[in-house]
């Protein structure tokens, strides 16, 4: 065993990590990260877990705090796995995202000068997020609850409500809960791959008011579910489906393919501005409707449409971007991989009587360049919106090669992003603005809207 692992030390924390944890250093010069510290703070930590360059540490208490550290305003805080800045006031939130977006950019995107704005925060960072996913679990007395896991673990911390989920989430919890208590439906063990009930996922059109509730089975339906649907009915304003996710699969992956309505359309709709989106449970649609307009129209922003111009959207999802875009543009093409995603998108430009966009069902790298040959394409602009994980690098290549005069880059995750930047930039691209927004307040994620400029 290390002889650091299980030994108490006192830390003074200097900086924040990525994932908001705090960061200082041991005696011999270590890095160690402590989860719910702040800088400036004096630390008393347990060594857990210790790697080749660095260590992680439990909180055990604060010595000395800073005056930013605040008392969390959610029951579950320390022992929910979700929001890591709970103990930190939002001002200071967003100093230390900004901070961190900063730092990911000189570190890894080698970039002396990012000119990143300011951070666009909230004005009420509480309730914000349209979409949950409650895990299900059983108490140590046995009795089934709903929760979030809790950090490092899938042991599931039972809540009542969360502060940033939509307030229609109490309702939606104690009305499961009491149907799975009433009806005696098994909840899924992942190490005997045995018992029905996996996950609750919850969407709720802030606009519109509408209501979806899909329950994650192991099995093919519900006992009783019409009991289930006249509950929802009674207690949850705004409802009007209930959908299952057939989800037998041995994976920490949410939903399975297979998605059915018990009750009502198994969609609902909400508004992003003025543009109206059909939603489904596995739909890819931002969470936080508030600080999407605002992301959106920064991308719009960048953009700088005269009503003229070919855009490509690369990971069009369900077509929220492309068909912002397209009221302003000549004609914009989606591409997107997952095939579900592609009808919504068609159907979304449908319901927006939206014309001047095309949708294609292919992988945005392979689609990219001979799409663009084949139909003597030159793109004005390029729209990317990646998972975490970032762009691939044949994706960039082509975009390079295709000598794009303008490229907007959406990211969830800033390491990602700064790492893309780099490519971009030796692949002869100036960076030209960065703008982040607070899209998941109370958590240490950032969402961007970059803008790269080619001048040559």
């Amino acid at each position: 065993m290390n002889p650091l692992k299980n030994h108490t030390f006192t830390i003074k924390i200097t900086g924040v990590g990525s994932d908001g944890q705090g960061v200082g250093r041991l005696d011999d010069g270590r890095t160690v990260f402590v989860p719910d510290t702040l800088p400036d703070e004096i630390v008393s930590a347990l060594i857990i877990n210790v790697k080749k360059n660095y260590c992680i540490g439990k909180l055990l208490e604060v010595l000395m705090s800073s005056p930013r550290r605040v008392e969390p305003p959610c029951p579950a805080a320390g022992r929910c796995g979700g929001c890591g800045l709970l103990h930190c006031d939002y001002p200071y939130q967003l100093e230390l995202k900004e901070r961190m977006l900063r730092q990911a950019f000189i570190r890894i995107g080698r970039f002396e000068e990012p000119p990143a704005a300011p951070i666009i925060g909230m004005p009420r960072p509480f309730g914000y997020r349209n979409k949950s996913s409650f895990p299900v679990g059983v108490s140590a007395e046995g009795t089934p609850v709903m929760g979030f896991y809790s950090r490092h673990s899938h042991r599931v911390i039972p809540i009542s409500g969360c502060m940033a989920g939509h307030e229609v989430n109490t309702r939606i919890i104690h009305c499961v809960t009491e149907y799975i208590s009433r009806r005696n439906v098994s909840v899924y063990n992942e190490n005997s791959r045995s018992g029905l009930l996996r996950h609750v996922l919850t969407r709720v059109g802030f606009t519109t008011g509408e209501v979806m509730v899909c329950l994650v089975i192991n099995g093919e339906g519900l006992p009783d579910a019409s009991s289930l649907v006249e509950s929802l009915k009674t207690a949850v304003p705004g409802f009007v489906t209930l959908t299952i996710n057939i989800n037998k699969a041995r994976t920490n992956v949410i939903l399975g393919d297979q998605t059915r309505s018990l009750y009502g359309p198994g969609v609902i709709h909400d508004y992003i501005g003025d543009l109206l989106f059909e939603i489904s449970p596995a739909s890819f649609f931002q969470v936080n409707p508030v600080q999407t307009k605002v992301l959106y129209d920064t991308a719009l922003e960048f953009a700088g449409l005269t009503g003229n111009e070919t855009v490509i959207d690369a990971f069009c999802g369900i077509g929220t971007i492309a068909l912002f875009l397209a009221r302003r543009a000549g004609h914009v093409y989606g591409v997107e991989i997952v095939s579900d995603a592609v009808k919504d998108a068609r159907r979304n430009a449908k319901i927006n009587q939206i014309e001047n966009v095309t949708f294609y069902n292919e992988s945005a790298e392979a689609w990219l360049p001979g799409f663009c040959e084949r139909g003597n394409i030159k793109p004005d602009i390029v729209i990317v919106d990646p998972p975490r994980k970032g762009c691939a690098d044949v994706l960039l290549r082509a975009i390079a090669d295709l000598a794009v005069p303008r490229v907007i880059y959406v990211s969830c995750d800033m390491g990602t992003l700064a790492r893309d930047a780099r490519l971009l930039a030796d692949m002869g691209y100036s960076l030209l603005r960065l703008q982040p927004v607070d899209m998941f307040p109370y958590t240490a994620h950032v969402e961007c809207v970059a803008l790269f400029v080619r001048f040559c």
